[in-house]
Protein backbone atom coordinates (compact mmCIF):
# COMPACT_ATOMS: atom_id res chain seq x y z
CA UNK A 1 0.00 0.00 0.00
CA UNK A 2 1.91 3.05 -1.19
CA UNK A 3 0.52 6.49 0.20
CA UNK A 4 1.57 10.56 0.40
CA UNK A 5 0.63 12.38 3.09
CA UNK A 6 -0.85 16.04 3.05
CA UNK A 7 -1.65 19.01 4.65
CA UNK A 8 -4.97 19.44 5.29
CA UNK A 9 -4.53 23.27 4.20
CA UNK A 10 -3.87 21.67 0.29
CA UNK A 11 -7.26 19.67 0.69
CA UNK A 12 -9.62 20.79 -1.95
CA UNK A 13 -12.87 22.01 -0.76
CA UNK A 14 -14.45 19.52 -2.84
CA UNK A 15 -12.59 16.86 -1.00
CA UNK A 16 -13.91 17.55 2.24
CA UNK A 17 -16.35 15.58 2.23
CA UNK A 18 -14.59 12.57 1.57
CA UNK A 19 -13.21 13.61 5.36
CA UNK A 20 -16.57 13.67 6.94
CA UNK A 21 -17.49 10.47 5.62
CA UNK A 22 -14.48 8.56 7.28
CA UNK A 23 -15.00 10.43 10.39
CA UNK A 24 -18.36 8.96 10.40
CA UNK A 25 -16.73 5.56 10.83
CA UNK A 26 -15.41 6.75 14.17
CA UNK A 27 -17.59 5.50 17.38
CA UNK A 28 -16.89 9.28 18.85
CA UNK A 29 -19.18 12.21 20.02
CA UNK A 30 -18.95 14.55 16.84
CA UNK A 31 -20.05 11.33 14.44
CA UNK A 32 -23.42 10.93 16.93
CA UNK A 33 -24.29 14.30 16.47
CA UNK A 34 -24.57 13.37 12.59
CA UNK A 35 -22.85 14.72 9.32
CA UNK A 36 -23.85 18.10 9.46
CA UNK A 37 -21.90 18.58 12.64
CA UNK A 38 -19.19 16.63 11.47
CA UNK A 39 -18.40 18.47 7.76
CA UNK A 40 -18.94 21.86 10.12
CA UNK A 41 -16.25 21.05 12.28
CA UNK A 42 -14.10 20.16 9.27
CA UNK A 43 -14.74 23.08 7.32
CA UNK A 44 -13.85 25.10 10.45
CA UNK A 45 -10.67 23.17 11.83
CA UNK A 46 -8.89 23.55 8.10
CA UNK A 47 -9.61 27.77 8.13
CA UNK A 48 -7.77 28.09 12.13
CA UNK A 49 -4.67 28.74 12.12
CA UNK A 50 -3.33 27.19 14.62
CA UNK A 51 -4.95 23.46 13.95
CA UNK A 52 -3.27 21.51 11.90
CA UNK A 53 -3.43 17.95 10.28
CA UNK A 54 -2.70 15.74 7.20
CA UNK A 55 -4.56 13.10 5.24
CA UNK A 56 -3.27 10.01 3.48
CA UNK A 57 -3.76 9.80 -0.33
CA UNK A 58 -3.80 6.37 -2.36
CA UNK A 59 -0.45 7.16 -4.32
CA UNK A 60 -2.40 5.40 -6.98
CA UNK A 61 -6.01 5.63 -6.95
CA UNK A 62 -5.34 9.15 -5.36
CA UNK A 63 -8.74 8.00 -2.60
CA UNK A 64 -8.14 9.65 0.81
CA UNK A 65 -7.71 6.86 2.92
CA UNK A 66 -7.88 9.01 6.26
CA UNK A 67 -6.54 11.75 8.19
CA UNK A 68 -4.88 13.55 11.47
CA UNK A 69 -5.89 16.53 13.17
CA UNK A 70 -3.87 18.20 15.85
CA UNK A 71 -4.80 21.68 17.62
CA UNK A 72 -3.15 23.71 20.49
CA UNK A 73 -7.08 24.81 21.82
CA UNK A 74 -9.67 22.17 20.99
CA UNK A 75 -12.78 23.44 22.62
CA UNK A 76 -11.97 26.62 20.29
CA UNK A 77 -12.77 24.27 17.25
CA UNK A 78 -15.83 22.74 19.33
CA UNK A 79 -16.96 26.30 19.88
CA UNK A 80 -17.11 27.33 16.30
CA UNK A 81 -19.91 24.92 15.69
CA UNK A 82 -21.84 27.48 17.52
CA UNK A 83 -21.00 30.65 15.76
CA UNK A 84 -23.68 30.36 13.05
CA UNK A 85 -26.64 30.85 15.59
CA UNK A 86 -29.19 29.61 13.34
CA UNK A 87 -27.45 27.13 11.85
CA UNK A 88 -26.77 25.57 15.51
CA UNK A 89 -30.12 25.64 16.64
CA UNK A 90 -31.66 24.30 13.74
CA UNK A 91 -28.84 21.26 13.47
CA UNK A 92 -29.38 20.72 17.30
CA UNK A 93 -32.81 20.10 17.32
CA UNK A 94 -32.49 17.62 14.99
CA UNK A 95 -30.30 16.14 17.40
CA UNK A 96 -32.54 16.63 20.51
CA UNK A 97 -35.70 15.24 18.89
CA UNK A 98 -33.57 11.78 17.11
CA UNK A 99 -30.66 11.25 19.49
CA UNK A 100 -31.22 12.76 22.70
CA UNK A 101 -28.39 10.67 24.14
CA UNK A 102 -26.13 11.95 21.99
CA UNK A 103 -27.30 15.83 22.71
CA UNK A 104 -26.55 14.69 26.68
CA UNK A 105 -23.23 13.68 26.05
CA UNK A 106 -22.65 16.79 24.12
CA UNK A 107 -23.63 18.46 27.45
CA UNK A 108 -21.11 16.55 29.42
CA UNK A 109 -18.52 16.98 27.23
CA UNK A 110 -18.25 20.37 26.43
CA UNK A 111 -18.12 20.56 30.56
CA UNK A 112 -14.97 17.95 30.23
CA UNK A 113 -12.89 19.89 27.32
CA UNK A 114 -13.39 23.42 29.37
CA UNK A 115 -11.83 21.17 32.70
CA UNK A 116 -9.06 20.39 30.72
CA UNK A 117 -5.70 22.32 31.31
CA UNK A 118 -3.60 22.66 28.54
CA UNK A 119 -0.07 24.11 29.12
CA UNK A 120 1.18 26.46 27.13
CA UNK A 121 3.53 25.44 24.05
CA UNK A 122 0.95 21.73 24.11
CA UNK A 123 -1.23 20.84 21.27
CA UNK A 124 -4.36 17.80 21.50
CA UNK A 125 -4.46 15.21 19.02
CA UNK A 126 -7.80 15.57 18.36
CA UNK A 127 -8.87 12.81 15.52
CA UNK A 128 -6.50 10.51 13.50
CA UNK A 129 -8.88 8.32 11.68
CA UNK A 130 -8.48 5.67 8.75
CA UNK A 131 -11.30 4.27 6.50
CA UNK A 132 -12.19 0.90 7.73
CA UNK A 133 -10.78 -0.94 4.37
CA UNK A 134 -7.50 0.96 5.10
CA UNK A 135 -7.07 -0.27 8.39
CA UNK A 136 -4.67 -2.58 10.03
CA UNK A 137 -1.92 -1.24 8.43
CA UNK A 138 -0.25 1.24 10.40
CA UNK A 139 -1.97 4.45 8.36
CA UNK A 140 -3.24 5.68 11.88
CA UNK A 141 0.03 5.60 13.44
CA UNK A 142 2.11 7.67 10.87
CA UNK A 143 -0.69 10.21 10.44
CA UNK A 144 -0.55 10.70 14.11
CA UNK A 145 3.08 10.85 14.16
CA UNK A 146 3.16 13.74 11.39
CA UNK A 147 1.07 15.60 13.79
CA UNK A 148 3.79 15.11 16.20
CA UNK A 149 6.61 16.51 13.79
CA UNK A 150 4.76 19.19 12.72
CA UNK A 151 4.04 19.74 15.84
CA UNK A 152 7.65 19.81 16.84
CA UNK A 153 8.42 21.83 14.02
CA UNK A 154 5.88 24.60 15.15
CA UNK A 155 8.03 24.84 18.90
CA UNK A 156 5.07 22.70 20.71
CA UNK A 157 6.65 20.62 23.36
CA UNK A 158 4.13 18.49 24.55
CA UNK A 159 1.25 16.70 22.97
CA UNK A 160 -1.67 15.20 24.25
CA UNK A 161 -4.30 12.39 23.30
CA UNK A 162 -7.58 10.80 24.69
CA UNK A 163 -8.61 7.11 23.34
CA UNK A 164 -11.52 4.99 24.37
CA UNK A 165 -10.52 1.82 27.06
CA UNK A 166 -12.20 -0.65 23.98
CA UNK A 167 -10.13 0.71 21.23
CA UNK A 168 -7.12 -1.14 21.72
CA UNK A 169 -5.84 -0.66 17.77
CA UNK A 170 -5.69 3.28 18.53
CA UNK A 171 -4.19 2.83 21.76
CA UNK A 172 -1.42 0.54 20.11
CA UNK A 173 -0.45 3.30 17.41
CA UNK A 174 -0.46 6.16 20.24
CA UNK A 175 1.42 4.15 22.55
CA UNK A 176 3.87 3.00 19.52
CA UNK A 177 4.39 6.75 18.84
CA UNK A 178 5.92 6.81 22.39
CA UNK A 179 2.32 8.44 24.72
CA UNK A 180 2.18 7.17 28.15
CA UNK A 181 -0.73 7.06 29.80
CA UNK A 182 -1.50 9.10 32.40
CA UNK A 183 -4.71 8.44 33.99
CA UNK A 184 -7.84 6.64 32.85
CA UNK A 185 -11.06 8.37 33.57
CA UNK A 186 -15.17 8.65 32.37
CA UNK A 187 -16.58 11.36 30.04
CA UNK A 188 -20.51 10.20 29.96
CA UNK A 189 -21.03 7.41 28.54
CA UNK A 190 -16.92 7.06 27.46
CA UNK A 191 -14.34 5.58 29.42
CA UNK A 192 -11.07 6.78 28.10
CA UNK A 193 -6.93 6.79 28.57
CA UNK A 194 -5.82 10.23 28.56
CA UNK A 195 -1.79 9.72 27.40
CA UNK A 196 0.88 12.21 26.64
CA UNK A 197 4.30 12.23 24.84
CA UNK A 198 7.26 14.60 24.40
CA UNK A 199 7.67 16.10 21.63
Amino acid sequence: MKYILRSLTTLPAEKLPRIAEIHLGDAGLLSKLGYPFVLRYFENAIKDERAFGFYAQDAETKEIMGFSLASPEPSALTSKLTEDKAWFIKNILKVIFTRPLAFLQMVISSITIRAQMYESNTIECVYFTVDTKFRGRGLGRSLQKALMDEGHKKGYKKIYASVETWNIASLKATQANGFKIIRTYHEGIYHRHRLESEL
